[in-house]
Parts: structure tokens; sequence; C-alpha cells
């Protein structure tokens, strides 16, 4: 996943529209004072795709996307994965009972070509691209199979924490091994497995069965072929007379 453009809107310390461009950047670095805002551009990363930010203990933090005495949080982000550009909404209100839920949430699609400086003409959604999800709990799946990471992998990999580093390091090597999976897309190998196995269970079973049939024939020789095919012309030699009596009868 790498970010193009993001867009803030009173989202924490950020009250006023603030735009990122990481267009033309192929390594960046953020610096400047305690309380400029630093981790507030990764957390608004994290929060667009994800709907949460670590630091902020789960959905449940929520409140803490809206800048001071403001009612409403923007944040878009404009990203490439996998060679296709996607661009990920979402809108946090406040409602007049000072409850704080996600008003929009929404993936979409950007056709090939694009350019993103049209986004300061105020383009209306629809004109972003093809919708991939539209409600937060569509967003959940829709990010997964676009970046390819779940939350937990994306926190611990991709956008560390403060001070969690070492968690990653540290992690039990299965962990480890299931992120890697991930970020490399080796998943493919395991649906290759699955099917190889489910095939060979489904041969196994076939000669099984053979094996079977074939240990029934134990008493067989040449002769048996000729001595079956010769009792079968008797019983429809005998079939023909029983038909041509029974009018008789």
């Amino acid at each position: 996943m790498r970010p193009i453009r993001l867009d803030m809107a009173g989202f924490t310390v950020f009250r006023d529209e603030t735009t990122v461009d990481f267009t033309d950047a192929d390594f960046f670095a953020l610096v400047g004072p305690t309380g400029s805002g630093k981790s507030t551009v990764l957390d608004a990363i994290c929060f667009a795709l994800y709907g949460t930010v670590p630091r902020w203990g789960g959905t449940r933090g929520l409140a803490n996307a809206l800048a001071p005495s403001t009612a409403e949080a923007r944040v878009r982000l404009v990203f490439e994965s996998a060679g296709a550009r996607y661009v990920a909404t979402r809108v946090v209100r406040r409602d007049s009972r000072g409850n704080v839920k996600t008003a929009n949430a929404g993936l979409q699609l950007m056709p090939p070509g694009f350019d993103v400086t049209k986004l300061d003409t105020g383009l209306a959604p629809e004109d972003l691209g093809e919708v991939v999800a539209g409600t937060p709990a569509e967003m959940d799946e829709a990010v997964l199979e676009a970046v390819g990471l779940p939350y937990e992998q994306f926190t611990s990999c991709v956008v560390l924490p403060q001070g969690q580093f070492a968690d990653f390091l540290h992690a039990r090597p299965a962990t480890r091994q299931q992120i890697l999976v991930n970020l490399l897309d080796l998943g493919v190998y395991e649906t290759v497995q699955k099917r190889a196995t489910a095939r060979a269970a489904q041969a196994e079973a076939k000669l099984e069965a053979v094996d079977q049939l074939l240990a029934g024939l134990t008493d067989v020789d040449d002769d048996t072929p000729d001595r079956a095919t010769a009792q079968v012309d008797r019983m429809r030699e005998l079939a023909e007379e029983v038909a041509a009596a029974v009018p008789e009868l």
C-alpha cells in the first residue's frame, strides 16, 4: 500500500482543511516539534482505512477523531495497491446528544490515469470512481481485499504505534509468518495445497474401491469371461422360450 494523497478536516489537531501530498515521494520523513501533528498524519491514514487508531484503544475511542469544539471530522486517503488506485473516505459526526458516530465511510476504485489534483476542485463522490464499499461494515472486507492486511497486521508491520516496534520483532514465529504470507500474497499456495490434498483424497478413495473390487475377483481366470458369455447367451435363449410359452400357459 502506497499513500498518494491525504486530506483532513476537523481531524484531531488538524481543525482546518489540510492536505498532505505524497505523489512524488518515494521516501519521506515527518519532522517537527512535539504536538505538531506528525503522528496524527499516520493516524489519519490508519483511520481512513480501518476506522480506528491503535492509541485510541479501539472503536470506542471514536470521539478522539474530532478536533476540539468541532462536530465533524473528514478524512480522505488516496492510495495505490497492487497496481490499482483507491480512495478511502470516512466522516465522523457528533449528534445533538453528544454521541459520536461514523456518518459515512466508503472505498472507491479510481479510474486509470485519474488526476488527483482534480480533488481540489471539489468533485462529487460519484466522480471518483467505482464504489467498492459504501458502508462501514462493507469497508472491512473491501479494505482487506485492497490492502491485503487486516487491521491487527497493518498496525504491526506498516503503521506501528509509538513504542511498539519491538512487538513485531518479538512476535511469535507463526504470527510473523502469517504477516509475511499476507504481504507477499503467498496465500495462493495454501489454496493450491488444499486443492491438491482434496484431489489426493479422492484418488485414494477411488483406488481403495478398485482394490476391493479386485479382491472379490481372486477366483477369476482367463476362461471365466468365456463361461460368463456362454451363460448370458443361455439365459437369453431361456428368456425367449419363457416368453413364447407364457401365452399358452
